[in-house]
């Protein structure tokens, strides 16, 4: 409004030639053509100081003119608030918004995005950053004694019945019951053969030979004592028998012999028949309590997590690669498996109906949820944007916004003021 422009030169123009007009007025004032020149050139400035005078008025006072004038910033709340409301209700109506939003297909924008080395990279970061967050503001020792005693109620609510089968199959399946039984085998062949078992052997014999004789008659013991005498009772070979056919039977059972393995199904069948008694089951259960209570799983679980938490803590954010099999550590297995994750997420969204469904769903809601939250924001953000403004900038965002116009509105003043004034003196000499 400050520039001079084509308006402010037609008034000028309209002006100068009043002033020539009145000028020849005086010097002919005889003369029609000076007399209808004078009107019309009149008529053109008053025309055009009109609406020099109307345009002027929407945005400060004319002169210093006080009555209804400087609208604009008069009407300052007005005009924001229909502003406001134009935006919200023409420009960005939510009906306007839904047409333009439904034709966009966010899934496809998504995995762009998601399979974009950086921003992999960054999502990647950002996880391990709060996941390093979290772990180093964790207090090791509250969540050790509330895992153990956790694993202490669960090793405690194990069915005994569950116990027993789970442990029976296993050794079953993993061999180790004939294990034991060669084991326990072998243990009584090192006993069988110390010198101390077959004295004992030979004491159980002379035991049981005086047990028979007492109370016989004498004539039986007439006869042991002859027997002894002549040597034909002699315990102590009769132990080294013994002990002898007895390592012998310890060696067969201790080889995959048929005699093992009919031994070894009749211990099978025993223990069978012992794990259904009331007895072994209280047996089974006062050990499985005791046991749950004596494990050490506080320490077990705090040097667990005290060495989870060093492995995640050591993990730069620039290593998120994968690391060779023979140097992985907790933490680089940890980075391997986000890793292997995230691709795997990227190759499903891609290929399952049912997860790329699920995300459209989402992205659907999501798009209709920022859409009606957007409506009126935008409003909001023109309200805001409008209310910052000083008055100044305010008349020059709407008249720079239509100068042109105002422009023609002014120079429009003159050109009908002429045109009008020039068909009223046409008039007024016709009728007169």
């Amino acid at each position: 409004m400050e520039r001079w422009n084509k308006a402010d030169t037609t008034l000028l123009t309209a002006a100068l030639c009043f002033l020539t007009a009145v000028g020849l007025r005086i010097v002919y004032p005889e003369s029609i053509f000076t007399e209808g020149f004078l009107f019309v050139t009149e008529a053109a400035m008053v025309g055009g100081i009109a609406d020099w005078f109307a345009v002027t008025a929407l945005f400060k006072k004319p002169l210093g003119f006080p009555f209804h004038t400087a609208i604009l910033p008069n009407r300052r709340a007005d005009f924001v608030a229909a502003s406001q409301t134009m935006v919200q209700q023409e420009f960005f109506s939510r009906r306007t918004l839904f047409k333009k939003v439904d034709n966009i297909d966010l899934l496809p924008l998504l995995l762009k995005y998601l399979e974009n080395p950086a921003t992999k990279h960054f999502l990647l970061n950002e996880i391990l950053a709060a996941l390093k967050k979290y772990i180093s503001s964790t207090d090791t020792n509250s969540q050790s004694k509330f895992l153990a005693n956790k694993l202490r109620r669960e090793l405690e609510n194990i069915p005994v019945q569950k116990i027993i089968d789970d442990g029976g199959n296993w050794i079953k399946s993993t061999g180790k019951d004939r294990e034991l039984f060669v084991a326990l085998i072998n243990r009584m062949k090192e006993t069988a053969a110390r010198d101390e078992t077959r004295q004992k052997l030979q004491a159980v014999l002379e035991k049981f030979a005086e047990e028979k004789t007492r109370g016989a008659s004498a004539f039986s013991l007439l006869m042991a004592g002859l027997a002894a005498a002549l040597n034909f009772v002699n315990f102590e070979e009769a132990a080294e028998i013994m002990q002898a056919q007895l390592l012998k039977l310890l060696d067969e059972l201790s080889q995959d012999s048929p005699i093992q393995r009919r031994t070894l199904q009749e211990c099978r069948l025993k223990i069978s028949a012992l794990a259904d008694t009331p007895e072994f089951r209280k047996l089974i259960e006062r050990v499985q309590v005791d046991l749950a209570g004596t494990l050490p799983l506080e320490e077990t679980v705090s040097g667990a997590l005290e060495k989870f938490k060093a492995q995640i803590l050591s993990i730069e954010l620039n290593e998120l690669s994968p690391v060779a099999q023979d140097s992985k550590t907790l933490g680089a297995i940890f980075t391997e498996t986000l890793l292997t994750l995230y691709d795997e997420f990227l190759a499903n969204l891609k290929t399952d109906g049912a997860i790329k469904k699920s995300v459209e769903k989402f992205l659907g809601e999501l798009r209709a949820r920022a859409t009606i939250y957007a409506q009126p924001l935008v409003g909001e953000v023109a309200k805001s944007a409008l209310n910052r403004m000083t008055d100044e900038q305010l008349n020059s965002l709407v008249y720079d916004k239509a100068e042109t116009d105002f422009v023609w509105i002014r120079m429009n003043g003159s050109i009908v003021g002429s045109i009008v004034g020039a068909m009223i003196f046409l008039l007024i000499k016709i009728f007169s």
